[in-house]
């Protein structure tokens, strides 16, 4: 879908972009539940994050979008888990929740350039791949300097996209190596990705490389934790976070981000 930036959303555009983002909370967690052993390890391998047998994340945003590649780009006998979740558990017809299941199966993974922003709601936004322009529902990213492009997963909803997993920003060195590497691969022909799960997974990697993860600070607006970011990726604003392993203790916070214990989520099918 590509929208023309005079797209303007209305309040209840907003509501009903926060009624949905509540409800993909609920569904990533239910998905994540399927992801299995195998799955983390070769997408950390995929994406750079497996060290000598190891997932290692530098910061709390790469193991969001550890967990979004898992969902949406390990494949298994032609599908990934999105897929396979909405085969085995389709929802009632006519409902949010199966609205939003149909717009998972139709996520893409872009590097967009905001154009222009609409505070409180999100920003008419420009993927730089297919030249498609967009109105991207993201409250965070409204408020967010118009000079950062980024790179993130983008649910079709209708007359706008609202974004899943953690959005990197990128540099334009970093930008013109990935596409390049796209190119030489044969994934990017003509403005088009040959195979969108490769692809994805190649870019995060060499956002990764570029540190990309580092270079988001946090802010609260509205009693939500926003990502916001910077200019000056060596700046003082920008998080900075130890080198953690992926397997928590039985009691910590699982990295999943469903709010409970490992042992009571991811934990328990281990």
């Amino acid at each position: 879908m590509s929208l023309n930036s005079s797209f303007i959303p209305s309040s209840s555009d907003v509501e009903r972009y926060q009624r949905l983002r509540r409800l993909a909370r609920d569904l990533n967690h239910r998905i994540l539940k399927t992801i299995p052993r195998m799955a983390l390890y070769e997408v950390g391998e995929a994406v750079g994050i497996l060290h000598r047998g190891v997932l290692v994340f530098n910061s709390e945003d790469e193991t969001h979008i550890q967990m979004d590649c898992c969902l949406f780009d390990w494949m298994q006998n032609g599908k990934n888990l999105v897929e396979k979740y909405a085969q085995n558990h389709p929802q009632a017809p006519g409902t949010e929740e199966d609205e939003l299941l149909r717009a998972y199966l139709q996520a893409q993974y872009r590097i967009l350039i905001p154009q222009s922003a609409v505070q409180g709601a999100g920003a008419c936004c420009v993927d730089l791949l297919s030249a498609e322009e967009l109105f991207i529902m993201d409250i965070g990213l409204s408020y967010n300097p118009l000079d950062v492009a980024y790179a993130t997963r983008t649910i079709p909803l209708g007359q706008f996209w609202m974004t899943g997993g953690a959005a990197l920003p990128t540099g334009r060195t970093t930008i013109e190596d990935a596409i390049d590497r796209l190119k030489k691969q044969r994934l990017l022909v003509d403005g088009k990705l040959t195979d969108p799960h490769k692809a994805a997974l190649i870019l995060v990697r060499r956002l990764l490389e570029g540190g990309a993860s580092q270079h988001v600070a946090y802010g609260d607006m509205e009693d939500h934790r926003k990502p916001r970011f910077c200019r000056n990726p060596g700046g003082a604003a920008a998080r900075s976070q130890s080198v953690s392993a992926y397997t928590p203790g039985r009691n910590s916070p699982c990295p999943c981000g469903s709010g409970k214990r490992y042992k009571r989520c991811c934990g328990a099918k281990a």
